[in-house]
């Protein structure tokens, strides 16, 4: 039937990108002749298809046929050139030329409209302890850390990286740690330094479908108040949610969050000193007066 050959044309020219009159022919058992009536046909429909005569000429349909027409819905492109962002501010695969291709396609001229950075504003090292990561991802090779966990204990491991996952705006690693002989998550912020290594490892031998990722916060928690001088104000913004905090009239904040009172939470929050009115629960209030006790002995 003749419609089932034009979908059939269609579908070809799609999948090969350009073919001559000649092979459609011998192909369907029709004319050259015919396959032409087919491409006006086509055409009349508002199928993109043109032809080239002469030598090398031919067949074709433009490239952006099923993605614009028939696949992407608007909805679908937003996400994505969302995806694209992502993919551009982490460098992952490097072909920039292929994204941007894809970009024009979806949208034409237009600008990215988000900007995703893993790194911090302080911290330019993690740029790199990403990049080889993300190679090692890409390779499936082993990598030597230098990771601080959150007792402050420094270790190096030589782990399987198997997955990189961004949640509650940090970015975690998900690997086989060699030394624990088991899969951990490692928190990229608390990478140290990053060394690569040649040993190659078969990803597929590592199952982490069912492996979830937790918190180290998950238990012992405990209600942390901070009462702060307002100097503190836009510090405090840049790294509390805005209904952790509240402004008091006597010029002072109040910070309010639940977490783990362990070493690290205290050497984060003696970054605060210049700024502390007053802090609870007592446990940490004592904490923090042994660890500036120490500091005057210095």
């Amino acid at each position: 039937m003749k419609i089932d050959r034009l979908f059939s044309i269609v579908h070809i020219l799609i999948n090969k990108g350009h073919v001559t009159a000649k092979e459609l022919a011998d192909q369907f058992e029709v004319s050259s002749r015919t396959i032409y009536r087919d491409i006006d046909t086509l055409s009349m429909a508002g199928i993109p298809i043109y032809t080239d005569r002469g030598s090398g000429g031919g067949i074709s349909i433009l490239d952006n046929f099923v993605l614009n027409k028939t696949v992407i819905s608007e909805e679908e492109k937003s996400s994505i050139l969302l995806g694209l962002d992502v993919i551009k501010a982490t460098n992952y695969g490097g072909n920039h030329i292929a994204m941007e291709k894809l970009r024009h396609l979806f949208q034409g001229k237009d600008g990215s409209f988000v900007e995703v950075d893993f790194s911090g504003f302080e911290n330019e090292t993690q740029s790199m302890v990403f990049e080889d990561i993300k190679d090692s991802l890409k390779k499936s090779r082993s990598l030597k850390l230098s990771y601080i966990n959150t007792k402050s204990e420094k270790s190096v491991r030589v782990v399987n990286p198997l997955k990189l996952v961004f949640k509650k705006q940090r970015w975690y690693l998900i690997a086989y740690c060699n030394m624990r002989k088991e899969i951990r998550s490692f928190r990229i912020s608390r990478v140290v330094e990053t060394e690569k290594t040649d040993n190659l490892f078969t990803r597929k031998n590592y199952d982490i479908e069912g492996f979830q990722l937790k918190s180290h916060t998950i238990n012992n928690l405990e209600n942390i108040r901070l009462i702060l001088h307002k100097g503190a104000l836009l510090r405090v913004q840049e790294e509390f949610q805005m209904s952790m905090i509240n402004e008091r009239e006597d010029n002072s904040i109040i910070v309010e969050f639940e977490a783990e009172i362990d070493e690290w939470l205290c050497n984060y929050m003696m970054s605060y000193a210049d700024y502390f009115i007053d802090v609870l629960p007592l446990t940490l209030k004592s904490k923090l007066k042994e660890k500036a006790e120490k500091i005057m002995k210095l």
